[in-house]
């Protein structure tokens, strides 16, 4: 975000044909189906390429990196867990200019395909000693994940110059991440993940050439 943030804002794109650029920012991640959670803080990073048919209408495609999972509070035994799924996200987005006021306000909505990359674990449970905290992290087996991830979008977007963009979305994902996974931590502590869905709010910044 610093390295694009520091960009000179290149001339103003025009109001129809192609556009390309670069879109990173923060992610909001949490897991549709796992009680007793916290929001991840993660961050997405990747492409953008467009056609605008005109001021108001527009159709960009994306592909980037985005961080996702969740925190999971102390369960009845006292182990917490971060969650970090990793996927390679690809949303196709309808991009269209809000007639009420003189600001470039867009309402940006439409599908995103994504492609599980990697999942991992970090957890700190209570020490089998019985004094103190033990903590430990791991990696969940990719054959467990389903390898892809159908999602929907919805989003607001500010233009303050033509070539930059401003964006809060969501996008909830309508299939499973995986069916379920069990796993021991230390030979001792048993966890069962339910299968979830992918909830995330990322907060974007756009810089079009």
């Amino acid at each position: 975000m610093v390295v694009i943030a520091g960009f000179v804002v290149p001339q103003k794109v025009e109001a129809q044909g192609f556009v390309c650029g670069v879109r990173g920012g923060a992610n909001l991640s949490s897991l549709i189906g796992v009680d007793n959670t916290s929001p991840r803080v993660g961050y997405n990073v990747g492409l953008v390429g467009g056609y605008f048919f005109g001021e108001n209408l527009g159709l960009t495609l994306e592909v980037g990196y985005s961080e996702q999972g969740t925190l999971c509070n102390p369960n009845e035994q006292g182990v917490a867990f971060e969650y970090r799924y990793n996927y390679l996200n690809v949303p196709l987005l309808l991009n269209y200019r809000l007639p009420i006021s003189e600001l470039d306000l867009r309402v940006v909505a439409g599908g995103q395909l994504g492609l599980f990359l990697n999942a991992d674990y970090e957890y700190t449970a209570p020490s089998i000693l019985g004094e103190g905290t033990i903590g430990g992290r791991g990696s969940f087996d990719k054959g467990s994940f389903h390898p892809m991830d159908v999602g929907v979008a919805l989003g607001v977007q500010w233009f303050p110059w033509e070539s930059v963009a401003l964006d809060v979305r969501y996008t909830m994902a309508v299939t499973q991440t995986h069916d379920g996974i069990s796993n021991t931590l230390n030979g001792y502590y048993y966890i069962s993940v339910p299968d979830n869905r992918n909830s995330v709010v990322q907060l974007g910044l756009s810089v079009l050439f």
